[in-house]
């Protein structure tokens, strides 16, 4: 067994954190994590998968990867030499193709001056015969020099004018709301919920929920990923698990009681009938949190 490997299986043990559990949380195969354990790298698919995984197991029992990564870098499985010559061959391919890059550029670039050059002859064309051009009048057409003849101020007369007098329509204008109506911003109700932090014991967070019959609660991943899982009491199974990534949502229905477990609770925001319970200050992963239902006081 390497020390990265007995690092890691000490800080989930502290945690009381089972290999299932972290199978969860990371979505990585059972066999792989009992080989990180063991250290017996070679097992994992690959250079990078295994970092990958070593880094994921580090976050998800509280640990720093980044720490982890460079205090046990001797530990870590070296990067294989065709890896390495992989990365040379793209290099290679990606100067080769640069030629043919700038050769493209040079051609979207010709089209778009084609392009300007048929808009601006076309446009000179239409400003040249401008002239000429006759424009439309409401109600028929007129022809160039033509007279328009509107009715006289005096008996029955006819008058000439250069614009053509067009009658307006009446303007029926309906009012949108009724002078006697008063209309009123709506109220934003405030929610009915009250949430009371109890107590704490170790990573477990105990809360008291008071003003609704039933619970709704509400998980959105505010950065990164986190795994969950919600059951109406803590041993009971749970109505919804898995994991969300950033930017997800998942809403749960419950009775009088919830209770919450979350791979990393920072990065969660957990609303229970609409009122946020911070999570931001819970360093444990996972961190647990009860929930529970009291009778309102009579009033």
């Amino acid at each position: 067994m390497s020390e990265l490997g007995q690092v890691l299986q000490r800080a989930r043990e502290e945690k009381g954190i089972t290999l299932d559990d972290i199978q969860r949380i990371t979505k990585i195969q059972r066999r792989y994590l009992e080989a990180i354990e063991r250290g017996h790298f070679h097992v994992l698919p690959g250079h990078f998968y295994a970092r990958a995984f070593i880094k994921s197991y580090a976050e998800a029992v509280g640990l720093d990867p980044n720490h982890i990564m460079s205090h046990f870098q001797s530990d870590l499985p070296a990067q294989p030499p065709t890896e390495q010559v992989e990365r040379l061959r793209r290099r290679r391919v990606a100067s080769t193709n640069s030629p043919l890059q700038a050769g493209r550029w040079v051609t979207k670039t010709l089209l778009v001056l084609f392009i300007a050059l048929i808009i601006g002859v076309i446009y000179i064309a239409a400003v040249n015969n401008g002239g000429t051009m006759t424009q439309p009048v409401p109600g028929g057409t007129v022809n160039p020099g033509a007279e328009i003849v509107t009715p006289g101020n005096g008996g029955g007369g006819a008058a000439t004018s250069p614009i053509a007098q067009t009658p307006q329509p009446p303007s029926n204008v309906t009012p949108t709301t009724d002078p006697g109506t008063v209309t009123t911003d709506p109220v934003t109700e405030t929610p009915k919920t009250t949430i009371t932090f109890e107590s704490q014991q170790g990573s477990m967070y105990n809360y008291a929920v008071q003003g609704e019959e039933k619970m709704t609660v509400k998980l959105k991943v505010k950065d990164d990923r986190s795994w969950f899982g919600v059951s109406e009491g803590k041993g009971k199974k749970y109505v919804a698990e898995g994991e969300l990534k950033k930017g997800e949502e998942k809403t749960i229905e419950l009775g009088k009681s919830a209770y919450v477990r979350l791979g990393k609770p920072m990065m969660v925001e957990l609303t229970v009938n609409g009122v946020v319970v911070d999570t931001s200050k819970m360093k444990s992963m996972p961190s647990n949190i009860t929930l529970k239902m009291k009778e309102t006081a009579a009033q």
